[in-house]
C-alpha cells in the first residue's frame, strides 16, 4: 500500500514538475519583455507617435504634421542648426586630440605615458555641467581671475560658441581615445614593415597608417559626434546662459513650458535622432566593410615602440599639461577659490550641512539604481553572448538606447507616466526606472565580455555536484564574474548621481539631486553655493569610490575563501 501510494506520488510529482518548469521559462521569457516594454517601449513609442498624433495617449485620433512645421518654422531648427555645427566642430576638435593621446600611450616609451589613462577616464565619468560651471566660475566677477582683468575677460569668451564646442570636445575626448587605443593594441607591424621594404615615400607610409586606422577613427569621431549632439547639461548651462539655444534644451524647455508642448518635443527629437542615425549607421557600415584591416593572427607582431628626442619629449609633455590643465585645472581652481572665499575653516561643518540633502539623495538614489542596473545586465549580457538571432537582436537595441539622448527618454517618461492609469510621475520610483532605463545599456557592455568568456563546464560541473542555478550563481559564476560586476555598479553610481536630463525633468518636488540643485544655483547666479555644490559632490563620490573598492576587495576575498573545494577542483 505504501509503496502503491509512493509511486502514485511519484506519477504525480511527474506530472507536475514539467508544467512547473514550463511556466517557469514562459515567466522567464516574459518578464523582461515586460520590463523593456516599461523601461523603453512604452514610453518611447508613445512620446514619438505623439509628434504624429498629437492627442493619441489622451483618446483623441487626430493625425497631423503640425508639429514639424511648427519646430521647422520656429526657434527649434535654430536650435537644431546650432546643435549640428557645436556637435561637428566638437568632434573634429576632439578626435585627433583624443588619437594623439592614444598614441602617446600605446606607441611611445615617454615615462608619464601611464597617467594618460587615468586622466581620459576622470573626463569620462565628469559630468560635463562641472566642466561647464567652471567656465563660468572662472569668468565671474569674483572669481580667481579678478585680479588679472584682461584674462578674465579672455576667459569671457568661453562663455558663448567657442566655450560650447571647448567643453563638448574636453568630454568626448575620451571616445576617440578608447577607439584608438584599441586599434593601436590590435594593429600589427607587418603592414609597414613592408613599405619600408618597397622603398615607399614617408608620405605614403603614413597614408597607410591612417588607412589601417580608418575604422577607428571612424567610429571615434562617430561617438564623439552622437556624444556633443544629445548633451544636455552643457546647453543648459553654458547655451542657455549665452542665449545659443541647442536642440536638447529645446526639447526640455517645451516640456516644462505652460501649456506643455509634448507633440513639438517629440518633433524636435525625431529631427535630433535624424541627425544622429546617419553618423552611426555609416559608421556601422565602414566597420563592417573594413575586412583588410583586420590584422591579429598567429603570426600577429606589435610596432617597436617610438623613443621621441628630448626636444620632442618635451613638446608633448607641455601640450599634455596644457591640456590637463585646461579641462580638470581651471574648473577645479575656480571652484575652490569661491567655494572657500571669505570662509573660516569653522564653517566648514554649516557649508557641507546645506548641500548634504542632495548630495544624500542622489547617492542614495545612485545606489538603488545601480544595484537595479547591475541584477539586470548580468542576464542580459549572458542572453548577448548567446549566438543566434535573439541574442543580435538585443545587442543591437542595447547600442540603439545608448545612442538615444537622455533628453528624450525623460520626456517620454513624463509622458507616458502622467497619465491616470500610470500615475508614478513625481515620485523617486519613476527617477529610479529612467536611471536604470539610461544606465542599463552601458553597464550591459561592460560585462558583456566576461560573460561570455564563462566557459560551460563551470556549470555542467555545479549540477554534477549538486548545485542548483543559483548555488552555482552564487558560489562559481559570482566569484569569477566579480570584479566586472562591481565595475559596472561602481561606473552606474558614479553616472547616475551625475545624470542631469532625468533629474531635471522627473525629480520629486522638494528633493532636487545633486545635478538639479546645482543647475539651480547656476539659474539663479549663486556662484558660491555653486562652487558648493560641485566640489563637495566630487569630493564624496571620490570617498565613496574608494570606500567601495576597499569593502569590494574584503568580500571578494571572503566570496573566494567559500567556493566549495569540489567545484574548485
Amino acid at each position: 500500500m505504501l509503496l502503491a501510494d509512493a509511486g502514485a506520488d511519484h506519477t504525480a510529482n511527474a506530472r507536475i514538475l514539467p508544467g512547473v518548469r514550463r511556466a517557469a521559462w514562459r515567466a522567464g521569457a516574459v518578464l523582461p519583455a515586460l520590463a523593456a516594454c516599461a523601461l523603453w517601449g512604452w514610453p518611447l513609442i508613445g512620446f514619438l507617435v505623439t509628434a504624429f498624433v498629437p492627442g493619441l495617449l489622451h483618446g483623441r485620433f487626430a493625425p497631423g504634421i503640425g508639429s514639424f512645421l511648427q519646430a521647422l518654422h520656429g526657434g527649434a531648427l535654430q536650435a537644431l542648426r546650432n546643435s549640428l555645427v557645436v556637435a561637428l566642430a566638437a568632434a573634429l576638435l576632439a578626435l585627433p586630440v583624443g588619437s594623439w593621446l592614444a598614441w602617446l600611450c600605446m606607441r611611445t616609451t615617454l615615462a608619464w605615458r601611464g597617467w594618460i589613462e587615468p586622466a581620459v577616464w576622470l573626463l569620462l565619468v565628469m559630468p560635463g555641467y562641472f566642466l561647464a560651471s567652471g567656465w563660468m566660475l572662472l569668468a565671474a566677477p569674483e572669481g580667481p581671475l579678478a585680479h588679472w582683468p584682461w584674462i578674465q575677460d579672455l576667459a569671457g569668451h568661453l562663455l558663448g560658441p567657442a566655450g560650447i564646442i571647448l567643453t563638448l570636445a574636453i568630454k568626448a575626448l575620451p571616445y576617440p581615445f578608447l577607439a584608438t587605443q584599441a586599434a593601436f593594441l590590435s594593429s600589427s607591424a607587418a603592414p609597414l614593415e613592408a613599405a619600408r621594404v618597397l622603398g615607399l615615400p614617408r608620405w605614403r607610409q603614413r597614408q597607410i597608417a591612417m588607412a589601417l586606422l580608418l575604422p577607428a577613427l571612424v567610429a571615434g569621431f562617430a561617438a564623439a559626434f552622437a556624444e556633443s549632439i544629445s548633451d544636455f547639461s552643457v546647453a543648459a548651462t553654458l547655451g542657455a546662459g549665452s542665449g545659443t539655444v541647442l536642440a536638447t534644451y529645446a526639447i526640455e524647455q517645451a516640456v516644462n513650458a505652460m501649456p506643455l508642448n509634448f507633440a513639438l518635443a517629440a518633433a524636435d527629437s525625431w529631427l535630433l535622432l535624424m541627425l544622429i542615425v546617419p553618423v552611426l549607421s555609416g559608421q556601422a557600415w565602414l566597420a563592417r566593410r573594413a575586412t583588410g584591416h583586420r590584422s591579429l593572427g598567429p603570426r600577429f607582431r606589435p610596432p617597436a615602440p617610438v623613443r621621441p628626442q628630448f626636444t620632442t619629449s618635451l613638446m608633448h609633455a607641455l601640450a599634455a599639461s596644457l591640456l590637463a590643465a585646461l579641462a580638470l585645472g581651471a574648473p577645479l581652481v575656480a571652484a575652490g577659490s569661491l567655494a572657500l572665499a571669505g570662509r573660516a575653516p569653522s564653517d566648514l561643518p554649516n557649508l557641507l550641512r546645506a548641500v548634504m540633502p542632495s548630495l544624500r539623495y542622489s547617492l542614495e538614489l545612485a545606489m538603488l539604481s545601480a544595484s537595479v542596473t547591475v541584477t539586470l545586465a548580468w542576464p542580459i549580457a549572458a542572453a548577448v553572448a548567446r549566438r543566434g538571432r535573439a541574442g543580435r537582436l538585443l545587442d543591437f537595441a542595447l547600442l540603439a538606447v545608448m545612442a538615444l539622448p537622455g533628453i528624450v527618454l525623460a520626456a517620454a517618461y513624463v509622458l507616458a507616466y502622467n497619465q491616470s492609469y500610470t500615475p508614478l510621475y513625481g515620485g523617486s520610483g519613476l527617477l529610479i526606472m529612467a536611471y536604470v532605463a539610461l544606465a542599463l545599456p552601458a553597464a550591459t557592455k561592460v560585462i558583456q565580455g566576461s560573460v561570455a568568456r564563462l566557459h560551460d563546464r563551470f556549470a555542467e560541473a555545479a549540477r554534477v555536484h549538486g548545485l542548483s542555478r543559483l548555488q552555482t550563481m552564487w558560489h562559481v559564476e559570482l566569484p569569477i564574474l566579480a570584479r566586472p560586476l562591481f565595475s559596472a555598479w561602481l561606473l552606474s553610481v558614479l553616472h547616475i548621481a551625475f545624470e542631469l536630463p532625468a533629474s531635471e525633468l522627473l525629480y520629486p518636488p522638494g528633493h532636487p539631486p545633486l545635478s538639479v540643485a546645482l543647475l539651480d544655483s547656476v539659474s539663479a547666479i549663486r556662484l558660491h553655493q555653486q562652487a558648493r555644490l560641485q566640489l563637495s559632490g566630487m569630493a564624496l563620490l571620490v570617498v565613496f569610490a574608494l570606500l567601495a573598492r576597499l569593502v569590494f576587495s574584503r568580500l571578494s576575498a571572503r566570496q573566494v575563501a567559500t567556493i566549495p573545494p569540489a567545484v574548485a577542483a
